[in-house]
Order: C-alpha cells, then structure tokens, then sequence
C-alpha cells in the first residue's frame, strides 16, 4: 500500500469510526508531511489532503485551547473536512 493508499485509508476508518480522532490526526499529518511523495497526487487531492492534514495537525479537544478563534479544530470540523474530501474525490465505502 503506498501512501495516498495509506491516506485514503485513514480518511475511511475515521468516517467508519475504526479510529479515534487522535490517532488519526497523528497518522494523517505524520504521512502526509513526512513520508508522501505530492507528485503522486492529483492537484485536486493535494488541495484536499493538504488542508486536512493541516486541520488534523491543528486538533485539540481541549475546551480553552478551542475558544481561541482561528487556531485549534474539534474533532467534528476534522470528520466533516474528512467526509467532504471523500465525496469531492470520488471515492466510497
């Protein structure tokens, strides 16, 4: 499985709650910052992963820190990202 593979797979399991929104947000951002090659993207998924792996690294659950506007996203801005990205890819399970 290569990493967009790795990636749509994470984007599944989180909307099939097969994983907790932490572990999600640490492979999500650990696979996309650090181990994809962005040439194997289309310019559409690069857009889209792109912008949630910069929400899912910007996930807190934590009350205070979600006040401060603009800073943090709730586990419910990361699942919508999450759902809108796969329909707007095409891709369903």
């Amino acid at each position: 499985m290569n990493e967009k593979d790795k990636l749509r797979y994470l984007v599944d399991g989180l909307l099939n709650d097969l994983y907790e929104i932490g572990t999600f947000c640490d492979e999500f951002t650990r696979i996309y910052n650090l181990e994809l090659d962005y040439d194997e993207l289309t310019n559409e998924e690069n857009v889209l992963f792109g912008e949630l792996a910069e929400m899912a690294g910007r996930f807190s659950d934590d009350v205070d820190e979600l006040m401060i506007p603009n800073m943090y996203c709730n586990k419910e801005e990361i699942i919508e990202k999450a759902r809108i990205s796969r329909e707007q890819l095409g891709w369903h399970i």
